[in-house]
């Protein structure tokens, strides 16, 4: 996809841009080009536009060398531009991943809780946001996960280029079938055999395009590639197991098999067969609702491939989410956030298959 037609796409289709829009831009330096060419495509709406830059060094020399008193402080600047921003286009970083392995939970835990202001405002004022994952694309990346760059890189690019009329269509179908279930069924071979209680609970579709519907419904961020269709369950209603068939990418490693298991709606064990050590001490120290199933979402982006960093949005995929959900209008309030996903489930809506060993039956 050419980088011109994709920044429009965004810039008009994907958040609808226009003349009364003030729009915050975020980047890391390494896409400094990316973000430059957003920027240009909204003032051209007539849209105003700021343009924020991190680096990897500052990055790096805050979380590994600040005093934690000064980590979890809000940044003030942030929080005023909440004040007069309309939309945000956050562009992923950092390059190179590979220091992320330093970060201790306690610092992890000290930045999440300097972000929460930014959070609860920008819920509060529902501005609408695009996250574009182009950015985590880079060599050092691909080198520290062990994926093959230009595999990755195309791939990203074809989960980009999709039918987005097709994708929303099947997520409203999903959509509705999943607000009218009262309980959902997840199994799978590897010995996944969760139960959740829906609830009548709203669904929501991330199909690139943040439009009126969704702004009704607090759904105001969008991921980009897209593709996946998102429900909060009843709290304290999950019940069994979950265990990933893909491995996660978190703070520069692969978390392989990770495997969750709940008793009377709360975690009760947090396992997995490599790299777990780091999220679950994360987790051990998190605050909140920290324990529940907090979110379930089905892929709906035909072109996204397995065992990169957006197994969420693969065809058939499902992803559990453990901690925070208030960005889908849940209830669940927590500095912590996780997700791992199986490939291959079957899912049940009150005993009726929609998904056979990864594919759509209906």
């Amino acid at each position: 996809m050419a980088k011109s037609s994709f920044v429009g796409n965004v810039v008009k289709t994907c958040l609808g841009i226009g003349e009364e829009d003030r729009v915050c831009i975020f980047t890391w330096r390494h896409m400094l080009d990316l973000a430059e060419a957003f920027a240009l495509e909204c003032q051209r709406t007539g849209a105003k536009t700021h343009l924020e830059i991190e680096t990897d060094e500052m990055y790096y020399q805050a979380v590994l060398n600040l005093p934690l008193e000064y980590l979890r402080r809000a940044n003030p600047f942030s929080l005023a531009l909440l004040d007069v921003t309309t939309a945000n286009i956050f562009i992923s970083g950092p390059e190179d991943p590979e220091k992320m392995k330093q970060i201790t939970p306690e610092r992890m835990g000290a930045m999440i809780e300097a972000e929460r202001p930014y959070s609860d405002k920008f819920l509060e004022k529902r501005i609408r946001s695009a996250h574009i994952s182009l950015g985590y694309v880079t060599h050092q990346r691909a080198r520290t996960y062990g994926f093959d760059y230009e595999k990755w890189k195309e791939n990203i690019h074809a989960a980009m280029n999709v039918d987005y009329d097709h994708m929303r269509s099947l997520g409203k179908k999903v959509g509705v079938m999943l607000e009218k279930a009262s309980e959902v069924h997840i199994s799978a071979t590897n010995g996944t055999d969760l139960r959740l209680t829906l609830e009548n609970r709203v669904a929501h579709v991330n199909d690139g395009v943040v439009d009126a519907d969704d702004m009704k419904k607090g759904a105001v961020f969008t991921d980009l590639p897209a593709g996946n269709v998102a429900v909060t369950p009843k709290e304290r209603s999950a019940k069994g197991t979950f265990i990933s068939d893909v491995p996660e990418a978190d703070s520069g490693m692969l978390i392989k098999d990770i495997a969750w298991s709940f008793r009377d709606g709360k975690l009760a064990s947090f396992n997995g067969s490599q790299n777990v050590i780091g999220i679950r001490a994360r987790w051990e120290k998190a605050k909140g609702d920290k324990d529940q199933a907090s979110w379930i979402m089905i892929g709906l982006n035909p072109k996204a491939q397995k065992s990169y960093l957006s197994n969420n949005i693969v065809l058939g995929a499902v992803t559990l989410g453990l901690g925070d959900n208030r960005e889908l209008g849940g209830k669940m309030d927590s500095n912590f956030g996780a997700r791992c996903t199986v490939t291959n489930a079957t899912v049940e809506l009150d005993g009726k298959p929609i998904i056979k060993s990864g594919k759509f039956v209906f």
